[in-house]
């Protein structure tokens, strides 16, 4: 009977989104719809990703100032927008921490390793969107022509991201208990961590079918809607966690993620009536043979790629699980710094996935190794900023987020590698963006398998938290180095773009 009611449940939820989204949009099984082709033509520039009117001449520093006003107008909304998650997630944490204590937050550590991780292992779907709809976007035509090229483009990705989050959410409501104990959870932490992935899997599938929606907003170059939308939700996270953590139910972690799942479905909803009003709304279908193989180029890769990565955060999970209570709090009190401050990367990588494809797709090498170097010196300034900024939180504010003074400890001793850690990896995402923008697909999976094994055998001889975070460290940082350091010796496709350009 309780399997019964939660499936109806997630059938109720399923049914709402889909009214949200409205008959017309869902087409499950459905062929392609053949619109007639209509003789247009070609404009006699690349439509880019921050280009001004086509068709106009403007001088080579009008472009230059036009398109850095653009990078920093898209980057400042878009950096809004990958913060607001993290924030939340240390949001949580000090709820969690100062009502429950250590034990309730060691419990928040393989709890949201079960959810955060399995969400991003399904991050190529969205990355996937974003290389495809941002080359159907940049192909040229009219607005309305745009707007559906971008729509069917990202409708196999939104389907299967749909469909893959509705076996998520029923896994993590029905089989919670199962997966902890895949990782050996402590019994003082098992009831807590239990209840957390019970209240959070729920809406698993809206959140990832939400990165699918997030991606396409992203790709028409608009950073400022989304960012309302979520700070909306991120606003009502907070008054949940207040009522639901701390007064008046105190319900501990199980009421933390009830508040995040509630703003997951509000932030979800409120992008499908977005892009349902803009015409930009991906369909419900059985993708076609031809988008299946489409969508599989960028997805299989991808995958490869994202396990790699996966794998490694959860290694580090497992060493930090050998190490104690206090000290497993105190990983996830920096493990969550981490994830908060090097996603001021995030929008580098955006810039570089929308920008870069159609300047190496139209051979636009000049334009592209601009692009480039602008990107790397932009990473470069904020890995010095935000590195300092979050070893110092991590060393001077580990009370604002545990009241502990064991779990405070480990926090300020982790510090310095935190802060060559988060340096490291603004880097090392920026040059990501680069590299998925070009298709390097295999570089990006060779270098991450080597990089794997490597952290693996270290973690091994890993006996406190520091150590987890230098072989972190050390991985990254290899990873922006030899990438970068490819391109600049012109292998690779945007290293040939950047050798022609330098052959001029």
């Amino acid at each position: 009977f309780i399997t019964i009611d939660i499936t109806m449940k997630l059938n109720t939820l399923l049914s709402i989104f889909v009214a949200a989204v409205g008959p017309g949009v869902v087409a499950p099984f459905a062929a392609p719809q053949v619109r007639p082709s209509i003789a247009r033509p070609r404009p006699s520039a690349t439509k880019t990703l921050f280009s001004t009117r086509q068709n106009e001449p403007t001088s080579a520093g009008d472009d230059d100032a036009a398109s850095k006003r653009g990078m920093l107008k898209f980057a400042i909304p878009a950096l809004g927008i990958y913060l607001m998650n993290p924030l939340l997630s240390n949001i949580d944490n000090a709820f969690v921490g100062r009502t429950v204590g250590a034990a309730g937050l060691a419990a928040l550590s393989p709890a949201t390793l079960c959810i955060d991780q399995a969400l991003y292992m399904f991050s190529f779907l969205s990355r996937a969107t974003t290389g495809l709809a941002s080359r159907a976007y940049a192909d040229g035509g009219d607005e309305i022509d745009s707007k559906q090229r971008l729509s069917d483009a990202a409708s196999p990705a939104f389907s299967v991201a749909l469909f893959c989050g509705l076996v998520l959410s029923l896994t993590y409501t029905l089989r919670a208990s199962n997966v902890l104990n895949l990782l050996r959870v402590d019994q003082q932490l098992f009831q807590s961590a239990a209840k957390y992935i019970q209240f959070r899997g729920i809406s698993s599938w809206a959140a990832l079918s939400q990165s699918i929606l997030l991606a396409l907003f992203m790709v028409s170059k608009d950073a400022v809607t989304p960012l309302k939308i979520i700070s909306l939700a991120a606003a009502a996270n907070v008054v949940g966690d207040w009522f639901l953590c701390s007064w008046p139910l105190r319900l501990g972690c199980a009421g933390a993620a009830a508040a995040t799942s509630l703003a997951t479905f509000i932030s979800s909803a409120m992008m499908v009536y977005s892009l349902r009003k803009r015409h930009m709304m991906p369909r419900i279908k059985m993708p076609t043979k031809a988008e299946f193989y489409e969508l599989l180029g960028f997805t299989g890769p991808l995958l490869a790629i994202t396990i790699t990565r996966m794998a490694g955060f959860v290694n580090m999970q497992k060493t930090a699980l050998r190490l104690g209570t206090d000290s497993l709090a105190g990983y996830q009190l920096v493990a969550n710094l981490n994830t908060f401050f090097l996603l001021f990367g995030e929008p580098l990588s955006q810039l570089a996935q929308t920008k870069l494809p159609s300047l190496i797709d139209s051979n636009q090498t000049k334009e592209a190794f601009d692009t480039f170097k602008s990107l790397m010196l932009i990473s470069l300034f904020a890995a010095a900023g935000v590195g300092v900024a979050a070893g110092c939180t991590a060393f001077f504010a580990p009370g604002l987020f545990s009241s502990s003074l064991a779990v405070q400890t480990v926090s300020k001793s982790t510090a310095p590698v935190l802060c060559l850690s988060v340096a490291a990896t603004v880097v090392a995402i920026a040059v990501d963006g680069s590299m998925m923008a070009s298709k390097d697909f295999s570089w990006m999976l060779g270098l991450g398998l080597s990089s794997f094994f490597v952290q693996s055998m270290l973690l091994s001889h890993c006996s406190s938290v520091q150590a987890i975070f230098w072989t972190f460290t050390l991985r990254l940082a290899s990873y922006a180095v030899l990438s970068v350091a490819r391109a600049l010796l012109g292998y690779g496709h945007l290293g040939r773009a950047i050798r022609r350009k330098r052959g001029h």
